[in-house]
């Protein structure tokens, strides 16, 4: 159990930065930040899926908090004239500790009074609970009140000021403990299991004037631009008389009946309590991994989504992901599911980028990349499991489908050139994962032939010739193509003056950008270098883009370099793929070091800073999305995202690496 410094709970800045998570498997979390408050719209105790795993809706907005007349809001919660989010009691300084294992856990010390808060989810069911137990107070008991906030809202929306015209379908039926609004029933339940304690709840009637509160997000005009302020409204109040060594329990829940919160606590402890790997710091990111597997309800089968509080699941980050979020935690049969959804949707050759956010979208097959590490996944769930039965029945078929496609072409131009090589795309397109367009504009223009993709199409060429030895399918044979593709590769690619590998390859130029993205050539389980080669391109990017958290996505040297990533969306953008960290690099370029130099030991201190960053920084045992390029290369983006998580765990699991604190 680590528990954060009680001078990070008690600084406001820090503490509206650094969050926790807790997940259902569904698509719907909660969502705080660890003094207890708000600090983005993306906050709430029960943001619900409503198509599971996508169209989140907020309903369980929070929980105020004061335990005899003693508030421990943490003053995200406004109300009057004060928008400054200074005044009144602050129920931070009352905070003495926070760990995010085995569930979320506060302790607030009132008095002589030590109460201990904790969070969880009921796995399958948009239920969230809330444990409080008294540890120890001067009395016997203590008066604990909880207000209810409650705000019917896409999780991605705010209102500044919730009007009478926003709330008048909303219905209370105080008899059935719920309230409805929007074709969505949230249950609000108080239960004190106890021998002593007992509680008194009353609903209230929708009304702005009386019951609605403004919100200040502290977090959300630096990090990401936009507006600070939200409203909520306050349907239940709960009064509880809590006895020493007694637990209450506030569950909020879409369900038809609410849960008892003592069973579903219980389950959920010894869910929690599973080993999936005698390293602590693996066993954490195993279990921090499992929050981003979930139902896909169109597909009836799981997936793997991409980041919290508001990605989807994506096929390149699902396939990236979906090693450490399945096979090192000994799910074959979640990846099977996952592997078999999504080769059911292969078409044209392509596996789709993305699946629909909301009923009724379309399916996006734009991504030149995300097929092929479809051919890279299959290849570790056959490291892990051994299974090639699974492959020569469900998935040789569609990768013999893949190759031939790119053969012939498909949609954007994809197809092989002469050379034995894959381009696609033009100017106008971004096919790549560094795929941003901003009013039109594409800010990393990598059309033509692009390293990355090229090393995975040799590797998925080796990886084809492999099974089809396997499977004696003389049929299928590509020795000469792969001897070709290698030759090419080779040829265009190889930077003789910077002794690296170009980016890019278009109809107009060769791009000697120095990018991550040419770590993948020299840590696939084929490679197209030679050994020299490989070696030289890892010390390039050890020295130029190398940093504790990750790899910067562009040198340092580059005079398009951008070394912070925050505010409005244009200055985002234009720095995402310009500088900006990503952890999910750090993956393939630890591949590199052992594949290079065989030193666990050098590998595992390369990694000291992201151990730090997930116990410590942002989502508390999660690992973001992207990070500053500048030191001291701050966590942005979002604050618990699958292939950041799942390539750390990868290689910490598959080199037997005793990461340092």
């Amino acid at each position: 159990m680590r528990a954060l410094p009680a001078a990070m709970l008690h600084d406001r800045t820090l503490g509206n930065k650094t969050e926790c998570l807790v997940t259902n498997g569904t698509g719907s979390f909660a969502s705080l930040a660890i003094n207890g408050g708000l600090s983005r719209k993306f906050h709430g105790l029960l943001i619900h899926a409503a198509v599971p795993p996508m169209d989140r809706m907020l309903t369980w907005h929070g929980c105020i908090e004061r335990l005899d007349g003693h508030s421990l809001d943490a003053r995200c919660w406004l109300s009057g004239n004060d928008v400054t989010g200074d005044a009144g009691d602050a129920g931070e300084r009352y905070l003495t500790h926070f760990c995010a294992t085995p569930l979320p856990t506060w302790l607030y010390q009132v008095g002589g009074s030590l109460l201990q808060k904790e969070l969880f989810m009921v796995q399958g069911q948009d239920t969230t609970v809330i444990r409080y137990t008294l540890l120890s107070a001067p009395t016997q008991s203590v008066t604990l009140n909880l207000a209810n906030y409650v705000h019917f809202r896409p999780a991605g929306d705010h209102r500044q000021k919730l009007s009478a015209h926003d709330i008048q379908d909303w219905a209370v039926h105080a008899a059935q403990h719920c309230v409805q609004a929007m074709g969505t029933s949230l249950r609000l339940d108080c239960q004190t299991p106890g021998e002593r304690s007992h509680q008194r709840c009353h609903w209230l009637a929708p009304c702005v004037d009386q019951q609605c509160h403004d919100l200040l997000y502290a977090i959300e005009l630096e990090d990401q631009g936009y507006p600070q302020r939200d409203s909520s409204l306050k349907i239940h109040q709960a009064d509880i008389d809590l006895y020493v060594g007694e637990s209450c329990y506030m569950v909020g829940t879409l369900a038809e009946h609410c849960p008892d919160g003592s069973i579903e606590y219980q389950r959920t402890l010894t869910r929690r309590e599973q080993r999936y790997h005698p390293n602590d710091f693996a066993n954490d990111l195993a279990h921090s991994a499992l929050q981003l597997v979930a139902d896909r309800e169109s597909v009836q089968s799981k997936t793997i989504l991409a980041g919290f509080p508001w990605f989807g699941d994506w096929g390149r980050d699902t396939m990236i992901a979906l090693p450490g979020m399945t096979l090192v935690t000994g799910q074959f049969d979640i990846a099977r599911s996952i592997l078999k959804t999504f080769a059911y949707y292969l078409n044209g050759g392509m596996l789709p980028n993305k699946f629909p956010d909301r009923r009724g979208d379309d399916l996006k097959y734009n991504s030149i990349d995300a097929t092929l590490w479809f051919f890279w996944a299959i290849q570790q769930y056959i490291e892990y499991s051994g299974d090639w039965d699974f492959v020569q029945a469900e998935l040789y078929d569609d990768l013999k489908d893949i190759i031939h496609a790119h053969q012939r072409g498909t949609r954007y131009g994809i197809s092989m050139a002469d050379d034995g090589l894959i381009q696609g795309g033009d100017s106008d397109t971004q096919l790549t994962w560094m795929d941003v367009q901003f009013d039109g504009y594409a800010v990393t223009p990598r059309y033509g032939k692009a390293v990355e993709i090229n090393a995975l199409w040799y590797n998925a060429l080796c990886f084809a010739q492999q099974c089809s030895d396997r499977f004696e399918d003389h049929a299928s044979q590509y020795q000469a193509l792969m001897r070709t593709v290698k030759s090419s590769f080779q040829t265009l690619f190889w930077n003789d003056t910077l002794q690296c590998l170009y980016d890019c390859v278009t109809p107009e130029q060769t791009i000697d950008d120095v990018r991550c993205n040419q770590i993948i050539a020299v840590s696939l389980p084929y490679s197209p270098l030679d050994p020299a080669q490989q070696a030289a391109v890892l010390q390039v990017v050890h020295q130029q883009l190398y940093t504790p958290v990750g790899l910067r996505s562009l040198s340092t040297r580059h005079s398009d370099y951008r070394g912070q990533y925050y505010g409005a969306l244009r200055e985002r953008d234009l720095a995402y793929h310009q500088g900006t960290v990503w952890a999910w690099p750090m993956g393939a370029f630890i591949d590199a070091v052992m594949k290079v130099h065989n030193d666990p030991v050098l590998a595992a201190q390369l990694l000291t800073g992201l151990k730090h960053h997930f116990y410590h920084e942002a989502g508390i045992q999660g690992v973001s999305e992207v990070f500053d390029g500048d030191a001291p290369h701050k966590a942005r983006g979002c604050f618990h995202q699958a292939w950041s998580v799942a390539e750390c765990l990868r290689v910490v699991s598959q080199y037997g690496l005793e990461v340092p604190d």
